[in-house]
């Protein structure tokens, strides 16, 4: 069994536009697992993909239109210069996270050394590579995901920037954990937006070496869930409200996940109106159906599977109120108390 057994987690996004009371929040329900929040309705640039493009070579912030965007017509052979040097030379506190643009990890640290207390473990998330490809443009907006020089930038800032993360997050906890993720993976086999699959495990998998902490990786759709297992992520976080009968058509590449010391993060609280009105007997219920489910399916010991797994909301609760989001964590909590093995 491992320390982090059944633990609660969250995946990002709250809606909250005060990051103390937030992290408050998030404190009370996962005392032991917290993560930090973003909090897009607080600033658009805490929206996905923004921090992590901002001051980028050719990149550019436009409040009008709130998005960041990559402007392909500018000369940008010195900045790519400077950019390749501090990644070569691991110069990490040039991708600090901004505390003006993204306040919940400087504002979480700050939170856990005022109550004098040492968390298991810390969480934090940027957007993972496929993701950030596709949702950002450029000045004519097109996705940058098939612009190669471009990717290799945003891939190498990403793992610089996590490992900047993990950094400030090891000060107060025992495991600083960085997740990537990856909504728009589920869009993988998809006529309408061509992805190269090995192309998205590659570039993960850059992201996971280049990050010197654990690493997780969440879709809240459905999609080729293989591609997170090798990646060489240790966490895969999935809807398993929606998709837990997915993860049985990749049963050899979950038994080997699971045999390297794989963590579930198993997603069965719904992030809507409907998770912060089912019951928490209800969604543990379909829970341990869910784990017998799998652990028939794929051949590995329910006890294995329920030592290997963490317990999450569905997807980041960014979209509902303060108080629907607030119940949802509480009730997260509540789940991985009554799943977690005597």
């Amino acid at each position: 069994m491992t320390k982090l057994t059944c633990l609660p987690f969250g995946i990002g996004s709250l809606p909250h536009t005060d990051p103390g009371k937030a992290c408050a929040c998030i404190l009370n329900a996962f005392p032991s697992s917290p993560f930090w929040p973003e909090l897009p309705r607080r600033d658009w640039r805490e929206s996905m993909g923004v921090e992590q493009a901002r001051d980028l070579p050719g990149f550019h912030l436009d409040e009008s239109a709130q998005r960041a965007y990559f402007d392909a017509s500018e000369d940008i052979a010195d900045g790519l210069g400077r950019f390749y040097e501090n990644y070569l030379s691991l110069n990490i506190a040039e991708y600090a996270i901004s505390t003006e643009i993204t306040p919940g990890l400087e504002v979480m640290v700050n939170t856990i050394k005022q109550r004098g207390t040492r968390p298991t473990v810390l969480k934090g998330q940027l957007t993972g590579p496929t993701t950030l490809g596709l949702i950002l443009k450029d000045e004519n907006r097109k996705a940058l995901l098939y612009h190669e020089q471009i990717m290799d930038v945003l891939v190498k800032a990403t793992a610089m920037k996590a490992r900047w993360m993990a950094s400030a997050m090891a000060q107060v906890c025992d495991q600083p954990v960085v997740f990537f993720d990856e909504p728009m993976l589920q869009s993988i086999g998809s006529a309408a937006i061509p992805i190269d699959r090995d192309v998205a495990v590659a570039r993960l998998r850059e992201l996971v070496e280049g990050v010197d902490c654990l690493t997780g990786g969440h879709c809240c759709g459905n999609t080729d869930w293989s591609i997170l297992m090798e990646a060489g992520l240790d966490i895969i976080a999935f809807d398993a409200w929606h998709f837990t009968h997915t993860l049985t058509l990749y049963s050899e590449q979950l038994r080997r996940f699971i045999e390297r010391g794989g963590l579930v993060a198993w997603g069965i609280v719904p992030a809507s109106v409907e998770g912060a009105e089912i019951s928490a007997e209800a969604l543990s219920d379909r829970l341990e159906n869910g784990l017998v489910h799998v652990s028939k399916a794929c051949d590995i010991p329910t006890g294995q599977l329920l030592a290997q797994s963490l317990i999450t909301p569905s997807c980041g609760l960014g979209s509902l109120t303060e108080s629907q989001a607030e119940t949802i964590l509480a009730k997260t909590a509540e789940v991985a108390a009554m799943i977690a093995p005597a």
